[in-house]
């Protein structure tokens, strides 16, 4: 055998293993996780009312605010937490709201499902105080969903005065968010 032919018996299994290589099917894989809401044309997008929330909108005429807060499932199960209803993980939560104001009343819950995904609803009645120290009774539309892969905190918040003429549109952009 000559050195051409030693050679070239050389580069057969190596070429047989790029062949079989290349010829490997690849899947396209999506990344990232994407919110979809509805508000009202007078809210305006922010990004100066809470630090973690993935969507936030306000009106300061009409005193209107919305967050919007994720926590992915699977991120929670990694870190030791699994909740096993959404009243759970509202329990679980709703105590930092209410640290604002210890006095803080929250209405009976109203739990529902839509878009696919399962909804636990209140209302929260606290007080908080500005930084000149008066006292504005505020009214928070607190709604905590679950999706296959997500819990979100949808938190919208008006004056006292003002939630009736609100609470309508707080309950249908509550309503509207899917993943």
């Amino acid at each position: 055998m000559n050195l051409k032919q030693l050679l070239f018996l050389t580069f057969i299994p190596i070429f047989s293993a790029y062949q079989s290589y290349s010829q490997t099917k690849f899947v396209e894989q999506k990344a990232g996780h994407i919110i979809y809401m509805s508000v009202p044309d007078y809210m305006v997008k922010t990004t100066s009312l809470n630090d973690v929330a993935s969507m936030q909108y306000m009106n300061k005429t009409k005193e209107a605010y919305v967050v919007v807060i994720e926590d992915a499932k699977e991120d929670l199960e990694a870190e030791g937490t699994k909740y096993n209803s959404l009243k759970e993980f509202h329990d679980s939560v709703i105590e930092s709201l209410k640290s604002e104001d210890p006095k803080a009343q929250e209405s009976k819950p109203t739990e529902f499902q839509q878009n696919g995904n399962k909804f636990y609803q209140t209302d929260l009645y606290a007080t908080l105080q500005t930084e000149d120290g008066k006292d504005i009774k505020v009214t928070y539309l607190v709604t905590y969903v679950e999706s296959k892969t997500h819990y979100y905190q949808i938190l919208c918040w008006t004056l006292a005065s003002s939630y009736k003429d609100l609470v309508g549109d707080f309950k249908k952009i509550a309503s509207t968010i899917r993943d």
